[in-house]
């Protein structure tokens, strides 16, 4: 079948089993919750699901989310990262056997409504230790607890929070928040799951009886003074395209949209199909780079919608050649940093709603 576009993703399996593999290594005794939330960050939630088979949970954002895996088949227990927020998604969660976060006084309250569920839904509640974005205040926790314990409609409860600054291991916040999370679990001593990828990697205090990985799983470092390299990650994500065009400009020449670049040289560049309507991202600047040949050759302008011109200077390239956006010739984190964002942005954008081959 003809491709509809050149640029295409493709997805390493063997890469996600790497990667999982390193968690396993760094875990421990504590179990793993492999978080595949947002299509498994763009790499495909059932591809992510089959590499990560050996995991204890799997951590969705949404009910929607959790609901689809389990209806595709996967029995493995699910966790709601951000909860219930209606009496028919908790019916739904009790019927599919799916544990929910409650963060927040209401969401208890539905759990209050209703006392005849199908199964006893299994329950995190979450802490705020300091990141303030989901969580119940400290001084509210331990009310909250009560009333989930009294909730009929609630089994087993476990304690959950998140760290604002684990990808900075120094940092004093990161203190801070483990050892307010490390009173609570004493005082109600619940299972607890603290460490993201950074924390996995860095602060082994922080793994406690639960881990909650994502990005590393999918081969990018979630450490700003390392490397994928550094922490033997794989990239799992191959963004590629092709060479379309080739051309030798003059001095003076003005390329792309706003004429943002001038050539101050007589040059030749190439012209790259793959644009921010595959995902890559448009405010990506001139610099950039993109992995052609065994060379890192700079992006030049503005990226357009289904292409991008390069400086082919220095390279041996010709129309039809490969070029790799991202993957494993060229760390999805430079052309992160390069972009001035993360990660997980781009992965996410290229890999939303693909069809493409697997490795």
């Amino acid at each position: 079948m003809m491709r509809t576009r050149t640029a295409q993703i493709c997805i390493d399996h063997e890469a996600l089993r790497h990667n999982f593999q390193r968690v396993k290594s760094l875990a421990g005794d504590s179990k793993i919750i492999a978080v595949i939330k947002a299509n498994a960050y763009g790499h495909g939630v059932q591809a992510a699901a089959d590499a990560f088979s050996q995991a204890d949970a799997f951590a969705l954002a949404t009910a929607g989310e959790a609901i689809a895996l389990r209806q595709s088949g996967v029995t493995k227990p699910l966790v709601v990262l951000q909860g219930c927020f209606d009496i028919e998604e908790l019916k739904i969660l009790s019927e599919l056997s799916i544990q929910t976060v409650v963060h927040q006084p209401h969401q208890i309250a539905l759990l209050e409504q209703c006392p005849e569920l199908k199964l006893k839904l299994e329950v995190w509640l979450k802490i705020d230790t300091g990141m303030h974005r989901l969580g119940m205040p400290l001084a509210m926790v331990e009310v909250a607890y009560q009333r989930l314990r009294a909730c009929t409609s609630v089994g087993h409860i476990r304690l959950m929070s998140h760290l604002a600054n684990a990808d900075e291991p120094d940092h004093a916040k990161n203190r801070e928040q483990l050892s307010a999370l490390g009173r609570m679990h004493e005082k109600l001593n619940l299972e607890t799951s603290m460490a993201n990828s950074a924390a996995l990697v860095a602060l082994p205090e922080s793994r406690l009886q639960w881990v909650r990985p994502g990005i590393m799983l999918y081969g990018s470092s979630p450490l700003l003074a390392k490397t994928a390299a550094d922490l033997d990650l794989k990239a799992a994500m191959n963004f590629d395209s092709k060479l379309i065009a080739v051309q030798q400009l003059q001095q003076g020449d003005e390329i792309g949209y706003g004429s943002t670049w001038q050539c101050r040289q007589a040059m030749r560049t190439g012209i790259v199909a793959a644009g921010y309507a595959d995902g890559y991202p448009r405010h990506a600047p001139s610099g950039t780079p993109v992995w052609i040949n065994n060379t890192l050759c700079p992006l030049l302008g503005r990226v357009s919608m289904d292409s991008l011109c390069v400086d082919l200077r220095g390279v041996a390239a010709e129309v039809g050649d490969r070029v790799v956006l991202w993957g494993k010739e060229l760390s999805v984190d430079v052309v992160a940093e390069h972009a001035g964002t993360i990660s997980y942005e781009l992965l996410c954008h290229a890999g939303s709603g693909f069809v493409s081959s697997t490795l």
